[in-house]
């Protein structure tokens, strides 16, 4: 499989799911969160990615502030994409959309095993992969909110739901079905919870949003 397309993959992973992730520990969504607090686990005196006071609003932020919080999500993001995770989302789709690619849920889980166990072997490539696509997303441009009334506190608490979004749409290898594929309504549930409560224009400060 071509390196350039993996790095498209991760790329994309990191702009549309990973680029708003909390900084804290790992908790997968699975806590909620208080969209009083800080970011990035709920724990006391935790500090926000972006490095600004969470009780701050976005409306009122300075250029340099809007983009030392762009840098500092992005920075975040980069963090959390493991060898681990980059290992899962070759097996997944490679098992899919790979060489060889799987017929039936059998097959499916199979190649995807085949393909994990490879990568954490040899984990250079995916090293490799993660790095690129980190400096594809952090050498774009940062985004200017528009007509943004949250305060971080509330980017933060959409962030750290991306983040168990995420990492959830990854199925382990033994779970993989046809029917993996076929969703279509992945992250609709995300509009539901703290990320439904601010408006389009607050993405662009935690989120590259691509076109692609």
């Amino acid at each position: 499989m071509r390196t350039t397309f993996w790095a498209g993959v991760v790329g994309v992973c990191l702009a549309c799911g990973l680029s708003g992730l909390g900084c804290g520990g790992d908790d997968d969504g699975a806590t909620p969160v208080d969209s009083t607090g800080p970011a990035g686990g709920g724990g006391s005196g935790a500090a926000s990615c972006s490095g600004l006071d969470t009780s701050a609003l976005v409306s009122e932020l300075s250029p340099a502030e809007v983009e030392q919080a762009c840098k500092g999500y992005r920075r975040c993001s980069a963090e959390q994409m493991t060898v681990e995770l980059m290992c899962r989302m070759q097996g997944v789709l490679g098992a899919a959309y790979g060489d060889d690619a799987g017929t039936n849920d059998a097959e499916l889980q199979a190649k995807c095993s085949e393909l994990v166990e490879g990568c954490m072997a040899d984990p250079s490539q995916a090293e490799q992969l993660i790095e690129q696509a980190i400096a594809d997303v952090e050498a774009e441009p940062c985004g200017q909110p528009t007509q943004c009334t949250a305060t971080i506190a509330e980017i933060d608490a959409c962030a750290v739901e991306m983040r168990g979004a995420t990492r959830k749409v990854l199925p382990e290898c033994s779970a993989l079905t046809m029917a993996f594929y076929e969703q279509t309504d992945r992250g609709d549930t995300l509009l539901e919870g703290a990320c439904g409560k601010l408006s389009l224009g607050c993405f662009p400060l935690f989120a590259s949003l691509r076109d692609e």
